[in-house]
């Protein structure tokens, strides 16, 4: 029975505590805050910012400070709503809720504020309205110093290099440095320390190239002052490096003029057109080995007065400083404007009509014969023209061989030597003087010999050869050529 009792006590009273974790509690309102930074220094100015922890539609409160700040700044931090200030009491109110930051005040620290001296600001009466009803959160506050101004100081007690000497010797006012290292330094390895803890310290440039490097050491202070010291190294070159002879350029330019041919680092002739008015013009190239020891020739050049043609030379020298590369550019200018505008007439290719190919047809249509093959056509043409050259030569022929029997004599010719220089293609008969032919003689009649004891006869004289038509004319014979008449010359042509 007893047992039962507590069994049902015990049961009540889980219950009673179950009843109570599930009934709603009533959450406790936190209070405004009023909040900045709090490290300042005399003449600082800082910004303090009144929040609440629920959304309300506006507020009040009063503000007071400390003898050394000033309020110098006021606003409402909400989209919409309107602050009021009379006598260090505001009012802000909109026609929308909100929370967190509400109003923003700015406080200046006097500037006769000492080091350690207490800054302080407060928010008292702080009422605000959800809409039905309003609330007081009491007082938001805030507190501030005046610290020590920090530090400027942004030397370096001591500086040197483990793998390197500094020339000169290091001073804290010294921050310009030179070294030489041999080729098996890739990084410089530095030593310092600050003459200010508070001062921070950033090196750059320490990872060494060969050839020519910067090392810089930046130091700032705590204030934000800044010192930087610079290191030149020089890293020596591999010994058994061979130096690039490339002295070709990369880029190369003209300012307002066009180089032609398109500029190609294998070409090192151009040509450049400027205006007749221009008297400078610009050059710029770049060398297309990045090691190349540098391009001569770029920047301004001026053009001749007097010629037309003004030639400008730029040089690449390579790595290796016997290498060069020149690039010769002639600049043109163009003729002066007289007044006379030169018109240039340009053809459209598209506008040219295109010429139809020659097409031969397949058959022909001939009287007659009706539709022939083109081909047989051909053919028959070729035939006939063979057998017409064939005739005209034939005849041609003909008359060269009646001609040629006209001036031949009856009696035969003797053989004449041979010409050296034929004037004449055709034989051309020449005037002489008509010879009579003597009158023939008569003939003994040869009888025959009735003793071989007696005597023979004498051969009778050969008749005189009569003159060839083709003979050289002697002088007599051109002299009786002039002296005779012309009825004389024109019957002895036409007895020839």
């Amino acid at each position: 029975m007893k047992n039962r009792f507590l069994r049902t006590a015990a049961s009540a009273v889980l219950t009673v505590l179950l009843v109570l974790t599930l009934l709603p509690q009533r959450a406790l309102a936190a209070g405004a805050t009023l909040t900045g930074t709090s490290a300042l220094l005399p003449g600082d100015t800082v910004t303090l910012t009144l929040s609440v922890p629920s959304k309300v539609y506006g507020l009040s409160a009063d503000l007071s400070y400390s003898s050394n700040l000033s309020l110098s700044n006021y606003n409402c931090s909400v989209s919409g709503w309107s602050i009021v200030m009379n006598n260090n009491k505001f009012s802000a109110y909109g026609t929308s809720s909100s929370s967190g930051g509400v109003v923003t005040i700015k406080m200046k620290v006097s500037s006769s504020a000492k080091e350690g001296d207490a800054l302080s600001a407060a928010f008292s009466n702080v009422v605000v309205s959800d809409g039905n009803s309003d609330t007081d959160l009491g007082s938001a506050s805030w507190s501030g110093k005046i610290t020590a101004a920090p530090s400027g100081n942004c030397d370096l007690s001591s500086l040197s290099c483990s793998n390197a000497t500094l020339s000169p010797s290091f001073s804290a006012k010294t921050t310009y440095y030179t070294c030489t290292v041999p080729f098996a330094v890739e990084k410089l390895e530095l030593n310092y320390k600050k003459a200010d803890n508070t001062s921070s310290v950033s090196v750059s440039g320490n990872e060494l190239a060969v050839g020519a490097n910067t090392v810089t050491i930046k130091v700032t202070a705590a204030n934000g002052t800044t010192k930087t010291y610079t290191i030149d190294v020089t890293r020596q070159q591999d010994p058994n490096y061979k130096a690039s002879t490339d002295a070709a350029l990369s880029t190369l330019t003209i300012e307002g003029a066009t180089l032609s041919p398109t500029f190609t680092p294998t070409v090192t002739d151009y040509i450049a057109y400027v205006p007749f008015e221009t008297r400078q013009v610009t050059i710029a190239a770049a060398a297309k080995d990045e090691k190349a020891q540098g391009v001569t020739g770029t920047g301004a050049v001026q053009l001749s007065a007097t010629e037309s043609e003004t030639v400008v030379t730029v040089t690449g020298t390579a790595e290796d400083g016997k290498t060069k590369q020149a690039y010769t550019i002639h600049v043109l200018r163009m003729p002066a404007y007289t007044g006379i505008v030169p018109t240039v007439e340009v053809i459209d290719p598209a506008t040219i009509p295109a010429v139809a190919p020659l097409e031969i047809p397949g058959t022909l249509t001939l009287p007659l014969l009706g539709e022939v093959r083109t081909l047989y056509v051909a053919i028959a043409v070729a035939v006939l023209l063979v057998i017409v050259l064939f005739l005209l030569g034939f005849l041609i022929g003909r008359g060269h061989a009646g001609s040629t029997n006209d001036y031949e004599d009856d009696e035969p010719q003797e053989p004449q030597p041979p010409v050296l220089e034929k004037r004449h293609t055709a034989s051309v008969p020449r005037l002489v003087p008509r010879q009579e032919k003597p009158a023939e003689e008569p003939q003994p009649v040869r009888q025959p010999a009735a003793v071989a004891a007696a005597p023979a006869e004498e051969p009778a004289p050969a008749p005189k050869a009569e003159r060839s038509a083709t003979d050289e004319p002697s002088q007599s014979d051109e002299d009786e050529v002039r002296t005779m008449s012309l009825d004389d010359l024109l019957d002895d042509i036409h007895k020839m």
